[in-house]
């Protein structure tokens, strides 16, 4: 085949697969180009005809992606963050967890403006962590809820233990039912339908089956069984919560009870926003138990020995 036909085959050729000569390094289809896709078919050992059929095509294809992801790489290890962070306070800041939807990502389950609050009354920087159970099948179940409900909460950690930002920490969330708290906490759930009758559907998804919890007290009282929390959602739970403590400077303790164990009934401090640390919703009012089902100082010292 003669250079002219050569030339209009590659013209042909990028019409209908959608490349461009700058793929191969070249400007306009010519026998520079014809060179070009020549040397690249030899790295690869194909027929080096010069001309850019599927084959060839292909193998460009995953070439170009597999340079845009190192290259994605090395500039997110540049900045810092390896590519996984949260927004706070409107920028980045990184997480050591490789499964993070931001509010800025396309996938993003962003809360709408009228379920919180646009900053902070008073408050300069949230001193408390609160964590909740979504009583939800699913993260996105939570948002659904949430934002139907006009409340919101500043994260949700789905089954797979993919961490969902639904709002800048900055912002006051509607999340603890006590505005005092509200203003100076990050609330945080962990996506969980409590009740042992809702095992089947997460086997039916494919998410295996859940610890069942047994002997679980709070308030005093001890509550029927429940279900616990996946492994993976605890270690994204601890990556989260090491995140915000290093940005916010709260430290990782929760409330103890006489014995050193984690208080399991409200915890005035806690209930006046007058704490510093990590609390479960239960810490703040009786008419909650979530997350009795999250051993929350055994995951906090993990957490804390992780970090040393």
């Amino acid at each position: 085949m003669g250079i002219q036909n050569k030339i209009f085959y590659n013209e042909s050729s990028a019409n209908k697969l959608g490349w461009q000569p700058s793929w191969f390094g070249e400007e306009e289809f010519n026998e520079e180009l014809i060179e070009k896709i020549s040397e690249f078919q030899a790295k690869y050992d194909l027929d080096s005809d010069g001309l850019c059929g599927p084959m060839t095509y292909r193998r460009m294809v995953t070439e170009r992606e597999a340079s845009a992801t190192l290259a994605k790489h090395q500039l997110s290890k540049f900045m810092g963050d390896d590519g996984n962070y949260i927004i706070c306070d409107d920028g980045r800041v990184a997480i050591g967890w490789d499964k993070v939807v931001n509010i800025r990502d396309p996938d993003a389950k962003k809360l709408p403006e009228g379920c919180y609050r646009y900053g902070r009354r008073g408050v300069d920087n949230p001193t408390m962590i609160v964590t909740h159970f979504d009583v939800c099948l699913s993260a996105e179940s939570c948002f659904r809820v949430l934002k139907k409900k006009g409340i919101s909460s500043h994260f949700v950690i789905d089954n797979d233990g993919t961490i969902y930002q639904m709002m800048d920490t900055s912002n006051e969330g509607w999340h603890a039912g006590n505005s005092r708290v509200n203003r100076a906490s990050i609330g945080v759930d962990l996506s969980n339908a409590f009740y042992t009758k809702y095992q089947k559907y997460y086997r039916v998804k494919g998410h295996g089956p859940r610890p069942i919890l047994t002997d679980v007290r709070v308030h005093g009282a001890k509550i029927k069984e429940c279900l616990g929390f996946y492994p993976v959602q605890i270690e994204a739970y601890k990556a989260l919560v090491k995140a915000l403590c290093a940005h916010y400077d709260i430290p990782m303790e929760c409330p103890l009870d006489d014995e050193g164990k984690m208080l399991r009934k409200v915890h005035k401090p806690s209930s006046k926003a007058k704490y510093k640390g990590v609390v479960n919703h239960f810490h703040l009012t009786r008419g909650k138990i979530d997350v009795a089902n999250l051993e929350l100082d055994r995951v906090l010292e993990e957490a804390r020995n992780e970090a040393d």
